[in-house]
């Protein structure tokens, strides 16, 4: 079964601070849960995401962006043809009390992202509002034969020059390959983009600059598709939202 995405980690250097900021921007509803400053995110009552306190899986190098985890057949077995196919495993299969198998992993391109093995089979209310990915790529050639390898994506040439859509990612999700952008001028991105579905870009933007955030870029309408925009959070990660054209998802 080809990779889908199944969850999301919001690193924070401030929990309280990130907790704030996106019960207020998003509307959020975010609980403690088991280690300290570790809380869970759930929207329309389903556990969707996580905010956590910063950890770096390559010393040095900050996470700007929330970490993606797919769900996957087999950890051990994906991670082996990570391997093969010039990626690095950042951290061995462990798994959760509760919940999943989980592990991390760095692609070619020098992405981070996590993959695991769930006991429970994904919906498409899972996560409910995550609508799009994108992985950034100095080499696409080489990114798109890492994914096709790894986790049995099919890619298709769309709009502009160097731009793929994955077209297997799983039901309600989108995810884009594309030459690598640094939308915040200096600080290379090393996770994927992720978009949020909201129902007004514009009120979301203006709540998120209110509660300490920054527009990095500002609402742009993608024919067909709806408005993008993308904004920076208290904690310095980088989140697209987009206000898609109606029955989009239907």
């Amino acid at each position: 079964m080809p990779a889908t995405p199944r969850f999301f980690a919001v690193n924070a250097d401030d929990a309280g601070r990130a907790k704030a900021f996106y019960e207020t921007v998003f509307g959020w509803t975010i609980r403690p849960w088991r280690p300290p400053n570790f809380y869970i995110v759930t929207v329309a009552g389903v556990e969707t995401a996580a905010l956590q306190e910063r950890h770096e899986l390559v010393p040095g190098q900050r996470t700007n962006a929330f970490r993606i985890t797919f769900a996957v057949d087999n950890t051990h077995a994906t991670l082996a043809a990570v391997q093969r196919s010039g990626g690095k495993v950042l951290m061995e299969p462990y798994q959760i009390e509760g919940g999943p198998e989980v592990a991390y992993l760095e692609d070619t391109e020098g992405n981070i992202i996590g993959i695991g093995r769930y006991g429970t089979p994904r919906t498409p209310e899972v996560p409910p509002t995550l609508r799009h990915f994108a992985i950034n790529a100095d080499d696409i050639a080489r990114a798109r034969s890492f994914y096709e390898t790894v986790f049995g994506w099919v890619f298709t040439p769309w709009g502009p020059p160097n731009f793929y859509q994955v077209k297997n990612a799983g039901d309600g999700v989108t995810g884009a390959l594309q030459q690598r952008r640094n939308l915040i001028p200096g600080t290379r991105a090393t996770t994927f983009e992720t978009t949020l579905e909201v129902a007004d870009i514009r009120a979301t933007l203006d709540t998120a600059a209110r509660a300490g955030g920054t527009v990095v870029m500002s609402p742009h309408r993608i024919e067909g598709v709806g408005e993008i925009g993308y904004l920076q959070d208290t904690e310095g990660n980088l989140c697209g939202i987009a206000q898609y054209v109606p029955g989009l998802w239907a």
